[in-house]
């Protein structure tokens, strides 16, 4: 901030800059780590891991590599062992001006850079070298902990690490901590116990499921046998044309194959509603088509009457429409 209301000084006014120290170290940490991490994945994956661009911020880092494939979980877990184990040690982190020509052969420099004659090269605990213009810490064990929060593609052959530092790093796992704590709580059980729990939760929810499921084929094939038994005699065929509860047009479907299996020979018309939105299915036997009825035809007609619209095959169709207060009037025989 150079004054109030940023209204600029007058030229050849003095000015003083003064650095926001917090910022400052949060960004450094962020910085190092990346250099942490650029070791961390060369030492674990080879030399082909190259940094393809970095960007820090006080609360994050991202840092895009050359890699053909995604990072297991347990990698992940291993790249964080090896730079927290660096951020313990308390390396020193030095840098100095050199010529760019005399820079040692295990210093890196990045995707394409021009580098001018002079140089500066960043040293963390002579494991790792990098040409670098950057901020930095002083020890690695200023760092504090270095947490991975996400790994992705961002390219053929370019992968992404996401990482926070220091007092982010705490952050982020006290946030996470939290989360769990408060799972822990609605399973009832200890966080040592959560994971446990939580696939015994698992396991009754499929029990429970299957039941559901079997209910709900016994309930279906009930109400499609009752629906049967409405069918009424229309020119050597058996018509049924119902409007029916159920939970999806999925279930729709299948009552209405039901019922057709059950009348074997004649047309089903089903409609239902759901929030408001109707949905309808036809289905016609061969001897139906054979008379000339055809369920994509069936379904045009009823849905055009709806405001809406559907179609298909001459045996089986399905259409939607959004006035569902018109839906007993025109499914009818």
């Amino acid at each position: 901030k150079v004054a109030p209301n940023n209204a600029l000084p007058a030229i050849g006014a003095a000015a003083a800059l003064q650095i926001d120290w917090d910022r400052r170290r949060a960004i450094s940490r962020h910085h190092s780590g990346a250099h942490l991490i650029h070791w961390a994945l060369r030492k674990m994956l080879g030399t082909h891991v190259r940094q393809f661009g970095t960007h820090k911020t006080p609360d994050r880092m991202r840092f895009d590599f050359t890699h053909f494939e995604a990072l297991t979980h347990a990698q992940l877990k291993e790249c964080e062992q090896l730079i927290n184990a660096k951020v313990i040690d308390n390396a020193p982190v030095t840098s100095a001006e050199i010529d760019y020509d005399k820079k040692p052969a295990a210093a890196l420099a990045f995707f394409g850079d021009k580098y001018g004659k002079r140089v500066r090269l960043v040293d963390i605990g002579g494991y790792s070298k990098e040409l670098c213009g950057g901020t930095h810490v002083a020890t690695t064990g200023e760092i504090g902990v270095i947490k991975i929060v996400a790994e992705m593609a961002i390219a053929a052959g370019t992968r992404r690490i996401e990482a926070v530092c220091g007092q982010a790093a705490l952050d982020y796992i006290a946030t996470k901590e939290a989360a769990l704590a408060t799972v822990s709580t609605r399973l009832n059980a200890g966080v040592q116990d959560v994971v446990q729990k939580f696939e015994l939760v698992l396991t009754h929810q499929k029990e429970l499921e299957l039941k559901l499921k079997a209910f709900e084929a016994k309930a279906s094939a009930a109400l499609a046998e009752e629906l049967a038994h409405t069918a009424i005699a229309k020119d050597g065929l058996q018509w049924v044309s119902a409007v029916v509860v159920t939970d999806s047009p999925e279930t729709l479907r299948s009552l209405g194959s039901q019922v057709l299996h059950k009348i074997e020979h004649g047309v089903v018309q089903l409609g239902a509603n759901f929030d408001g939105k109707v949905s309808l299915v036809a289905y016609c036997s061969p001897a139906a088509i054979k008379a000339g009825h055809q369920a994509g035809k069936l379904i045009a007609a009823l849905t055009a009457k709806l405001g809406g619209k559907g179609g298909g095959k001459p045996d089986f169709a399905m259409g939607g429409g959004g006035d569902a207060s018109k839906l007993a009037d025109i499914i009818k025989i």
